[in-house]
């Protein structure tokens, strides 16, 4: 009797080796089919200091999305805000 649970425990150790040993490569190819985010294009810019840099397109579209504020906002953030500790 002892002969057949450790050869029943043996199928059990080499089936769960087995599936976990598949899992982890069927995860590793799904992981290396993903598709690649393609590489963001740079602009070359020069800084105030006069050194070349390179800077991502997508930064230059969010700075452009912004509102500036103007003197009219400024003036109405201060007088709304200004603390006095009289």
């Amino acid at each position: 009797m002892k002969k057949i649970s450790d050869n029943s425990n043996n199928r059990r150790k080499f089936l769960s080796l087995g599936l976990l040993g598949g899992a982890g490569l069927l995860s590793q190819k799904a992981a290396a089919m993903m598709p690649i985010e393609p590489e963001a294009e740079k602009v070359k810019m020069l800084t105030p200091d006069g050194k070349l840099v390179e800077i991502d397109q997508r930064v230059l579209d969010q700075i452009a999305e912004k509102k500036k504020a103007v003197n009219s906002d400024i003036l109405d953030w201060t007088t709304t805000h200004h603390k006095t500790d009289k």
